[in-house]
């Protein structure tokens, strides 16, 4: 598959969500969002993947956009983000380096993985792919686990009012190390709803 197949794909889901081999997991709504998730499990690893189909209803497709983009605000709005920051940049691509705090008594975790963003017109909307890359050589950090297998991505589009967003997200996060499948999972059924919530709160606050 191309990259802009790819972009097409993951962008046809804010219209026509496929769902197929997946199973409902949770739904999370509150004040100007709402997302319903779903899940896939993964039999090599354990673990599942998801997909998230939602709406923020006050924020406008820009503001979300630049809001899930800036590395700067993530680091003031995400408090599990200990180092985020640009490698280089490739082809309009950003290899990036991530680093984050897990609950103790789990060991940090860092990422490298490489961004690439689409915007597509008529109507306006976005896709953010973020996916594990090896292109980059950083240094290990001690007591912190390098992650291999990661991947998100974000499609964005204005919503019937034009004052909202529609937002597709899919996540698969693979943290290795020693933590049992069980406990990774655990962890997922917290932090993937959440997501709605914590992005609606950063974009409300983005200046």
């Amino acid at each position: 598959m191309s990259d802009e197949d790819e972009f097409t794909k993951y962008l046809s889901e804010l219209e026509a969500p496929n769902t197929e081999g997946y199973e409902f997991f949770t739904r999370n709504e509150g004040d100007g969002y709402n997302i319903e998730i779903y899940r896939q499990y993964e039999k090599d690893s354990g673990l599942y993947r998801y997909k998230g189909y939602g709406e923020l209803t006050t924020i406008d497709l820009q503001r979300a956009k630049d809001v899930y983009c800036d590395l700067e605000y993530r680091k003031k709005w995400d408090s599990y983000c200990n180092d985020l920051r640009v490698l280089s940049e490739r082809d309009g691509d950003q290899i990036i380096y991530w680093r984050v705090a897990y609950p103790w008594p789990m060991s940090h975790r860092d990422y490298i993985f490489r961004r690439s963003s689409r915007l597509i017109e008529e109507p306006d909307r976005w896709c953010i792919i973020g996916r594990s890359d090896s292109s980059e050589s950083v240094d290990l950090v001690k007591s912190v686990v390098r992650v291999e297998q990661y991947e998100q991505t974000i499609a964005f589009q204005r919503n019937e009012s034009g004052n909202g967003t529609k937002v597709f997200m899919y996540y698969f996060d693979n943290p290795g190390g020693s933590l049992p499948s069980w406990l990774v999972n655990w962890a997922a059924k917290t932090g993937v709803p959440q997501f709605m919530t914590t992005l609606k709160k950063a974009c409300e606050k983005y200046a």
